[in-house]
């Protein structure tokens, strides 16, 4: 039923056929979605000071996200109510940007509703996100420390983790209770990130940053002693018992593992995977639609790859597709991770890089950013995780983007050094979620939300575009990189629903992609991701054809008319928005362009 109330409400949105009744364009309008994203953005704590919000939101940066089961069921509740609300509007009277709005928000309270009825399948730990690898960096990197209550909020946030991760653990043990575990390599990473936090509070990281952050606000010596020793005793007291709980849980022999990768062996799983790529996808496509995709790309790709390996002289036909793939990445090279100075010099580079090629895109778009962006190391815990990843600047407040590059290896590889760089920051994430947080158009909840099909889908077709833009005409090996990224996300779209949907086992997903040229160390840590983050490898590929479809349907409208930048505009002014609802927002750009 609720599945079809939202899909009356988007055809409702998007094709004008409005159903009637209280609320009409306008200032009408704008208060109800005001009191929407008002009224969800306050249930997580977290975020409104990620967003600079908390005071707006009557929040004191105090407190961190509930995780309970009952407070998820309550914020479901909020979500379903809203919803209705937003079914009560007069959509034959909204202007076009708010039909877009009314579309997105819609989307976004369904998910919620529908994401809680899934939540005992979704795994409280593993080792790309969750409380235990979030809490270090959220603390360290997102909370303000400018003031003696910024000290203070920081001290109570401190003592609210062994609430949080007991609360995690809580959740753990609902789905221990069904059968629904992760493996035990799933476990185990994620067991070794919380070990990195149990260092003695004198000399834990928690204490260190904040007694780095804090020398740089004034304060008298002696307020600033006591302050440091209250964080070393909330260490003591809730952080270090919070963590070692969580390594004690994760490495309990009692505690259950299936080995089988796939969600489909959970009780319900088999229902549960199409919500759950559906959430990710931000659009309604059955896991073999994605697949057949998948397959597809796969070989599109591998024949562009083939091409560009036989052009810089790494013959596929003698040396097989995945030894010219590693004959061309050993000739890229890597940059030796020797000491914490040589990751620091990388750092360096990827921000001058980031410099040096922002200029290139300045044709490409009616608008820039404002934010600036920083590339750090992840923090505690976080190396075992992703490779790289973007955390996006606030609504309000002077922080700038931050691009997370992960250097806990031995090396850096050279091959896909370029293409890391324009799809985590620019024209990438950085672009697009900046452009979001800073709209001053934009509904507070637009400008909060994220879409994974959207935002990585851009990402994506940002690293195509830094082809098309030239920037690879005198670096062959570089966009061999590119093109093997690329090659890696349609592989994904395989993998991911080979295993959560045809039941392939590990060793299996693997095998695919060592076929496709990835060394089997590299497919294995992919393979472990996909097993812990079901749906979520596919809507990189996904959102960037739903993107490049979108581009050339434009083109082949608009003809000599059609105008790039205008067309990335239109893409990217709404924010991140389903799949779903974004071809509403391209055809309203080309609908006026052909009326101009």
């Amino acid at each position: 039923m609720r599945q079809r109330v939202l899909t009356t409400i988007l055809v409702a949105a998007l094709a004008t056929a409005g159903a009637g009744s209280s609320v009409t364009a306008g200032s009408d309008f704008e208060a109800l979605i005001d009191d929407i994203g008002h009224t969800m953005l306050a249930r997580y704590p977290q975020e409104a000071t990620d967003l600079g919000l908390s005071e707006a939101l009557g929040l004191d940066d105090r407190r961190l996200d509930d995780l309970s089961r009952d407070y998820r069921l309550e914020t479901a509740t909020l979500a379903q109510d809203a919803l209705d609300r937003l079914a009560m509007v007069d959509v034959e009277q909204l202007t076009p940007d708010e039909r877009i709005t009314h579309a997105t928000v819609a989307w976004y309270l369904d998910d919620i509703v529908t994401t809680t009825e899934y939540m005992d399948h979704q795994y409280a730990f593993n080792f790309i996100t969750g409380p235990h690898v979030n809490l270090p960096e959220f603390l360290a990197d997102i909370h303000p420390l400018e003031d003696l209550d910024d000290a203070e909020a920081y001290i109570a946030r401190l003592e609210a983790v062994n609430e949080q991760l007991a609360q995690a653990m809580q959740w753990f043990q609902r789905n221990e209770e069904r059968g629904n575990l992760p493996t035990e390599r799933g476990t185990t990473i994620a067991s070794w990130q919380a070990g990195q936090l149990v260092d003695a509070p004198e000399s834990h990281v928690l204490v260190e940053d904040f007694a780095a952050r804090l020398a740089a606000v004034d304060l008298p010596d002696s307020e600033r002693e006591r302050l440091i020793r209250e964080a070393e005793d909330a260490v003591r007291a809730s952080v270090v018992p919070a963590y070692q709980g969580v390594t004690r849980l994760l490495y309990d022999p009692s505690a259950r593992s299936d080995e089988r990768p796939g969600v489909l062996h959970h009780t319900g799983g088999r229902s549960y995977y199409p919500a759950v790529l559906r959430h990710h996808l931000s659009m309604s496509l059955s896991p073999a639609k994605v697949h057949e995709i998948g397959l597809a790309e796969v070989e599109r790709v591998r024949t562009e790859l083939s091409e560009a390996l036989n052009a810089a002289g790494f013959e596929v036909e003698a040396l097989g597709f995945a030894g010219a793939v590693e004959a061309a990445s050993r000739a890229a090279g890597a940059v030796p991770l020797r000491s914490d100075a040589d990751r620091a010099v990388l750092l360096a580079d990827a921000e001058a890089f980031i410099a040096d090629t922002e200029a290139a895109f300045g044709d490409l778009f009616t608008t820039l950013p404002e934010a600036a962006i920083e590339v750090q190391r992840p923090r505690a815990g976080r190396e075992g995780g992703a490779g790289a990843y973007y955390r996006p600047p606030p609504a309000e407040g002077q922080r700038p983007g931050i691009y997370y590059l992960n250097l806990g290896g031995n090396a850096f590889p050279l091959d896909t050094y370029a293409t890391t760089n324009f799809h985590e920051a620019v024209p990438g994430h950085h672009f697009q979620l900046a452009l979001q947080r800073e709209s001053e158009s934009l509904p507070l909840l637009q400008r909060a939300t994220a879409f994974t099909g959207y935002a990585e889908g851009w990402a994506l077709y940002a690293e195509r575009l830094a082809y098309e833009a030239g920037l690879y005409e005198d670096d062959p090996l570089g966009d061999i990189g590119r093109l093997r990224m690329e090659l890696l996300r349609a592989a994904r779209a395989v993998a991911d629903t080979g295993i959560h949907d045809l039941g392939w086992s590990r060793d299996e997903a693997i095998a695919y992609l060592v076929e496709q040229g990835f060394p089997e160390e590299w497919a294995a840590s992919e393979v472990d991701r996909y097993v812990v983050w079901p749906g979520q490898a596919p809507a990189y590929l996904i959102g960037m054809l739903e993107i490049l479809r979108l581009r050339d349907e434009a083109q082949a409208t608009l003809g000599d008319d059609f105008e790039l930048a205008e067309f990335h505009d239109a893409v990217l002014r709404h924010g991140s928005v389903p799949l779903e609802v974004l071809p509403s927002a391209v055809a309203a750009y080309v609908d006026a362009a052909v009326a101009a």
